[in-house]
């Protein structure tokens, strides 16, 4: 295991330049292409930083830590709450950490884990730096399941049927009768996301629909970036009458959004989302959406750690519970008025 010495000598940087790198420190100023060469030394050399790797070591604490990217996220509660289930028939506690906290050694959930408080850590990645020192760090002593992201080198990566999913919500939105469809993913570049696309894409294409770049764009995972999306998306796309968005969470934003432009859904704009959660039912109109087997997935990431059997270098894919469409409110056939709509007398 390299060091962060030499890491810096081989970089022709500080150590202190590696460390602030590592912890994604935003107030760091270097060029790109110096920190693309730390990068790539980092990841070549399997660098993990020291306090980690010496104190993430192996323990029967009787707890697992489960880090997400995002805890106020609803979509995570599903995942959550299998993952709670199956701690609790092993008889371990699950301890919750934000990625976003973690970084300086000096959050609550960095000091647990590195005081060896922990028996296994599952990891929802990013592809950030800190999330492949983490795993990298972890997996040498504990076992470490990643979800939905990130290099399965050394560890177990489990994932769901995201490609299905998108081809799902494309071939519904088309048997409606729209076209023009277009996508929101959630980031250019997330493994994940890039398969929902591509899911889309391949059923557009089968229908003999070639969507164009602007039919696409990024809607991030918040109901704020989904708000701010359509508004892009349909600034360059204007004639789209329908939508599949990657994340369900920005797909309310984008309904209250064009709640706010006059659009009419589904009259109007047929919008279907990624993932079900309570809040989807309940919005008006109610949204259609693909649900995907969330508490499943936690359940299996516990089960994959506390097996000890993670350093399988292997993606698997949660196939027994497959993507469906729960048909709502927010997706009709172009024009059509409600179906409690009256005729004028």
């Amino acid at each position: 295991m390299a060091t962060n010495s030499e890491i810096a000598k081989a970089a022709g940087v500080s150590p202190a330049v590696v460390s602030r790198i590592v912890n994604q420190d935003a107030s760091l100023r270097v060029s790109a292409e110096t920190r693309a060469r730390v990068e790539k030394l980092i990841d070549e050399m399997d660098y993990a930083p020291n306090a980690a790797a010496r104190s993430l070591k192996s323990s029967k604490a009787g707890a697992l830590a489960l880090v997400v990217h995002d805890l106020t996220s609803p979509v995570y509660a599903e995942i959550i709450a299998g993952a709670q289930r199956a701690a609790a028939r092993h008889g371990k506690a699950l301890l919750l950490g934000e990625a976003a906290d973690l970084g300086d050694g000096q959050s609550p959930m960095e000091r647990l884990i590195g005081g060896g408080g922990v028996d296994g850590l599952i990891l929802q990645g990013a592809g950030t730096q800190m999330d492949r020192a983490l795993a990298r760090a972890a997996r040498r002593s504990v076992p470490v399941v990643l979800l939905q992201s990130g290099d399965a080198k050394g560890t177990t990566l489990i994932r769901m049927e995201d490609e299905k999913a998108g081809q799902l919500a494309t071939e519904h939105l088309l048997a409606l009768g729209h076209k023009r469809i277009g996508f929101l993913g959630v980031a250019e570049g997330l493994p994940f996301s890039d398969r929902r696309a591509a899911g889309w894409r391949q059923a557009m294409e089968a229908a003999h629909v070639m969507p164009t770049g602007d039919w696409r764009g990024v809607g991030g995972n918040t109901y704020d970036k989904g708000a701010a999306a359509i508004d892009r998306l349909l600034n360059v796309a204007p004639d789209l009458t329908a939508l599949v968005a990657s994340n369900v969470v920005s797909a309310i934003g984008v309904l209250a959004r064009l709640h706010d432009m006059g659009r009419r859904v589904p009259q109007d704009f047929s919008l279907i989302a990624i993932h079900d959660i309570a809040l989807a039912a309940h919005v008006r109109p109610s949204l259609t959406v693909v649900k995907m087997p969330l508490r499943l997935l936690g359940e299996e990431a516990v089960e994959a750690v506390c097996a000890e059997q993670t350093a399988s270098h292997e993606a698997i894919t949660i196939s027994s519970e497959e993507p469906r469409v729960i048909k709502r409110d927010s997706t009709a056939p172009l024009n059509a008025e409600p179906a409690d709509a009256q005729p004028s007398s």
